[in-house]
């Protein structure tokens, strides 16, 4: 029997094209686990105490949950249910329900100190200025 050996270039493409496969898994990899890593560190329950504006007056309570949903909560009364999608960076909190809901979703920025949670207002509508006035304090993480 004779023994096959692959020519030179077969061999250095065939490496090169395994080499390229591994890489594109790494990147998939990390894409995902800082997608993951994001979420991961927001998700909790956060409040912060709003002494003015009159309208927006009480403690506040929002509540960020893995896989996406949401609730904010005034003085212990449930006002919004919604979803969000997070980056490193970003969020968006949409599809509200409840009798402080916005029609339109809201874009803000995130940085997340400790057990701080602070956001920026990229985009959202003027008819949500409550949510805007809200997020604009800063929150502290319960658990």
């Amino acid at each position: 029997m004779s023994k096959i050996v692959p020519r030179r270039g077969a061999l250095t493409a065939a490496t090169q094209m395994k080499q390229l496969a591994i890489a594109a898994s790494v990147v998939a990899a990390l894409t995902l686990s800082s997608v993951a890593l994001a979420s991961g560190t927001l998700t909790g329950k956060y409040s912060t105490t709003i002494k003015s504006p009159a309208q927006l007056k009480g403690t506040w309570v929002l509540n960020l949950v893995k896989g996406g949903t949401y609730t904010v909560a005034d003085n212990g009364q449930l006002l919004i249910r919604g979803k969000y999608s997070a980056t490193r960076s970003k969020i968006t909190f949409g599809h509200e329900t409840g009798s402080g809901a916005c029609a339109k979703p809201g874009t803000y920025t995130w940085k997340k100190t400790g057990t701080t949670l602070s956001f920026t207002r990229i985009s959202d509508s003027a008819a949500c200025s409550g949510r805007s006035g809200v997020l604009a304090h800063t929150f502290t993480q319960q658990r």
